[in-house]
């Protein structure tokens, strides 16, 4: 075994020199094998892009418009081999058309390296021509640019077009209005009957929320929540056209899945103003007398009960006063119903000018009327009489009747109470009427009535 004693500095320097570089050598060795295996794999993956996608793509030389690298459906697309258009002209499969607005190429180069082209022609192997979707941008790496292009047939995105015409048309020929919102409730489209129903424009339209045309809606929760439970909602709801005048529709709600797992709403609306105007009148008019205008029997009953349910807290005063026309069915056989029915329009004509609007004013049925009032203190029967009997003159000064108008009261008031009953208040109010209409037929007979040329009270 041998030992070095010495060793001169020019032979140290060469072996210290010599071990820094093979050990950055090695470095350099490891770090260049690990971006082959990072570049080969990127190659890889964009060999397995090439070959599978569905549209067509295309890498270009930037400074020569000869095709470096092109995808696999070319062939299934335009009928090329994919080898047979490597170092090609772009101008192959490109036809330059200087009368179209379409891409341009000059000298072989695309004039416009970013943007989109729709409908742009292309030449296939059998040099037919056919339309494509082209997209184009310019990608530089290294001193070295190169022009990418994607192609794809129009014929998906036309017969998407169809099916969406097809569909708008059919939307808006629709009776009722759709919308179509977000599951954010934007509104994403609104037919024809939906701008017509609103007021709003297209463009106005799609920037509102679906709470902007159903303010009086409150919160949505429940909405969805019948949605989960039975797949649809429906309901009759009142809605704000865009001049803040309001109309009620019925509405229906179902949930739709979106292909990007998200949900949108499609909801539908019929206007159903005239519909519930009608019901209203018709309710109204089953609640109505026909003949005087004043609520009938169900009416009263209908209306009387509510104002005691509502008033039961405060504890006011409440008074009923029955009315009853006397002698009508004389009037009636002596001088005609025409006369008669004149006697009845007389007497609601005055109970409406003796009371408030807020006061419940009825026809029981023939010749008795009713009326239900609230905060009565010191109300007596005695200044009930004064007042109907003052409005009975004043309404007949212009039209003078051939008939005497009788006209028997009966009051009854109380504080309102939980045992307080509309039944109960007809029945006490009756019995004071008829002790009432013995007192005025001591003093007015039937002849008086039917003989008088000109009313007398």
């Amino acid at each position: 075994m041998f030992r070095i004693r010495e060793i001169d500095y020019c032979t140290f320097q060469y072996f210290r020199n010599r071990r820094i570089i093979l050990e950055a050598s090695s470095d350099t060795v490891a770090n260049l094998k690990k971006q082959n295996v990072h570049l080969q794999h990127q190659l890889n993956s964009l060999e397995l892009v090439f070959r599978n996608a569905v549209d067509i793509l295309v890498v270009v030389d930037a400074v020569s418009g000869t095709i470096q690298r092109i995808s696999d459906a070319v062939e299934a697309v335009l009928g090329y081999k994919r080898s047979n258009l490597i170092g090609k002209k772009l101008t192959d499969i490109l036809p330059d058309d200087k009368t179209s607005n379409h891409l341009h190429l000059k000298d072989g180069i695309p004039e416009i390296v970013d943007g989109v082209f729709l409908d742009q022609k292309v030449k296939c192997h059998d040099d037919s021509i056919k339309s494509m979707d082209m997209t184009i941008s310019l990608v530089s790496s290294n001193d070295q640019s190169v022009i990418l292009i994607t192609l794809r047939d129009t014929s998906q995105r036309k017969r998407l077009q169809s099916d969406m015409i097809k569909k708008n048309s059919a939307l808006d020929s629709a009776l009722s209005a759709m919308i179509i919102t977000n599951s954010s409730w934007k509104i994403d489209y609104a037919n024809v009957e939906a701008l017509n129903y609103w007021r709003y424009s297209r463009t106005e339209m799609l920037n509102l929320d679906i709470s902007d045309l159903l303010p009086y809606m409150g919160d949505f929760d429940t909405l969805l929540d019948c949605i989960e439970e039975r797949g649809q909602w429906d309901d009759e709801i009142e809605c704000q056209r865009r001049d803040s005048t309001t109309f009620m529709a019925h509405a229906t709600a179902i949930s739709v899945d979106t292909d990007d797992d998200d949900q949108c709403y499609i909801l539908s609306f019929l206007d159903i103003t005239k519909r519930v105007r009608l019901e209203k009148r018709l309710t109204e008019l089953s609640l109505r007398d026909s003949l005087t205008g004043l609520y009938n029997r169900r009416g009263f009953m209908t209306l009387g009960k509510q104002l005691l349910d509502s008033s039961l807290r405060k504890q006011p005063e409440i008074g009923l006063l029955y009315v009853d026309l006397d002698y009508l069915k004389l009037i009636n056989d002596k001088l005609g119903h025409p006369e008669g029915d004149r006697a009845l329009m007389i007497t609601a004509r005055v109970l409406k000018s003796c009371f408030r609007d807020s006061d419940i004013i009825a026809r029981l049925g023939g010749d008795e009327f009713v009326v239900l009032f609230l905060d009565t203190p010191g109300l007596t029967v005695e200044s009930i009489r004064a007042r109907v009997d003052k409005r009975i003159e004043e309404t007949l000064e212009t039209k003078p009747i051939t008939f005497t108008l009788s006209l028997s009261i009966g009051y009854y008031s109380t504080v309102l109470c939980y045992q307080t009953q509309i039944g109960m208040l007809l029945s006490n109010a009756d019995s004071l009427m008829y002790k009432d209409k013995d007192e005025r037929r001591k003093i007015i007979s039937g002849d008086d009535i039917v003989s008088r040329k000109d009313q007398q009270i």
